[in-house]
């Protein structure tokens, strides 16, 4: 079964893709199912027939975005947040952790923040692999995500970061578990079993930098721009430049097994 384990709909700030054209995009690239994880927002999505929605939610933190799978309630309002609207994440690790779900430590390098090690004794993992990360000023962003998470010893996740229909599933977390299985009563836990152990394998892709694009373009629209304006223009450039002269990015399975400690 194929995961792309991260995506956003029209309830992030930064996209207008309906869950509809969400699922109907990840039908077209072959994927099981994959995992919601909207800006500071949780839905209860409904239930699609042989296809699974895994419940999440991307939170901005004190030490960057932490993505939150199989969650089950909103929690939000109860937690506080720093001068810079930032939850703690120390809050959102709790919270998870109350209600079964799972934290992961999303594009940690992309951009990179100082963190204390001990939230890497309390998260449950990392992704090491983002489609939009290949596009961005860092480009061994998802290469230092991957050593890292090696070198802890961590679960790994991987998603597309979409924000439109054309990059959902250019990247995905492939697993042992057979289609069938998505009918039986303890599928969530046998899923949630797979991310945990590290035994699943990642395919590494990412969309047209013109794609990216035209995600960025809407997020900047639906900002107030102000002293952002400046920056809105040599994105634009930036990416449209790399969009002529950048070639395809094919994609391809990358190791993940972790290195022997010498």
């Amino acid at each position: 079964m194929k995961f792309d384990l991260h995506v956003h709909t029209n309830l992030s700030y930064d996209s207008r893709m309906r869950s509809d054209d969400l699922v109907e995009a990840a039908r077209r690239a072959g994927l099981s199912g994959v995992a919601i994880a909207d800006h500071n927002a949780f839905h209860h999505h409904r239930e699609r027939e042989n296809f699974y929605i895994i419940h999440a939610c991307e939170f901005s933190t004190d030490v960057g975005h932490l993505i939150v799978y199989f969650q089950k309630e909103h929690v939000n309002e109860a937690l506080s947040r720093d001068e810079y609207g930032r939850f703690y994440w120390r809050d959102i690790v709790k919270a998870a952790h109350d209600q079964g779900a799972l934290v992961f430590l999303a594009h940690p390098f992309s951009p990179f923040r100082p963190r204390p090690d001990a939230l890497f004794d309390e998260i449950d993992g990392i992704e090491i692999f983002n489609s939009r990360v290949v596009h961005s000023r860092k480009t061994n962003a998802n290469r230092d995500a991957l050593k890292l998470c090696k070198k802890l010893g961590l679960p790994f996740s991987a998603g597309s970061d979409a924000h439109i229909p054309e990059e959902v599933g250019t990247t995905f977390w492939e697993c042992d578990l057979r289609e069938y299985a998505m009918s039986e009563p303890d599928f969530e836990d046998k899923l949630k079993a797979e991310l945990l152990s590290g035994r699943g394998r990642v395919f590494a892709g990412a969309a047209s930098p013109f794609d990216v694009l035209r995600g960025k373009r809407y997020m900047y629209r639906c900002k107030k721009l102000y002293g952002r304006l400046l920056k809105s223009y040599f994105v634009h450039l930036y990416m449209l430049l790399k969009s002529v002269f950048c070639k395809k990015y094919e994609g391809h399975y990358i190791d993940t097994t972790p290195e022997e400690n010498k």
